[in-house]
């Protein structure tokens, strides 16, 4: 039995799920197929629109926000290591934040609230302490922080 070509391996990836054309090209160098035949097949999967790296990342961004309510320094930091150039992730994140009227404050109070619920009963200054560090880790901007704490936590 022969190898699957270049080009149908990429298919059966992408019917699993979807890829960028950095991400599915790693994939192809992994499975030893010649750099050639990887850029070959993947121009052919871009020109059949199966591939489109700016509705990758409207998708991803899209995703991440409704489900967990990623920051948008944390979606353009994953987009990043997908392979998705800043202005392409920069104009989907924005792009998903207008089509779904999302409002960041209210996604950061949500995510707030949610860790508030998991921390349970500790001293307030204990509680500012972790839910300040939660936010930052995720990749929310020191004023949007403050300002959900200082509501939050009293």
């Amino acid at each position: 039995m022969t190898p699957p070509t270049a080009y149908n391996y990429a298919l059966n990836l992408l019917s699993a799920r979807p890829y960028s054309t950095s991400a599915l090209y790693r994939k192809l160098i992994q499975k030893q197929y010649s750099a050639a035949d990887a850029d070959d097949a993947i121009r052919r999967l871009v020109d059949n629109g199966l591939v489109n790296d700016a509705k990758y990342a409207e998708q991803y961004a899209r995703s991440k926000i409704l489900s967990t309510g990623s920051s948008k320094r944390r979606l353009q930091q994953d987009l990043y290591r997908k392979g998705i150039k800043g202005d392409i992730a920069t104009t989907a994140i924005a792009n998903v934040l207008e089509q779904e009227e999302i409002d960041p404050a209210v996604v950061i109070e949500r995510v707030a609230k949610k860790k508030l619920a998991q921390l349970g009963d500790l001293e307030p200054l204990v509680l500012r302490r972790r839910l300040f560090a939660f936010l930052a880790r995720r990749g929310y901007d020191i004023d949007e922080i403050k300002a959900v704490v200082g509501r939050l936590v009293r």
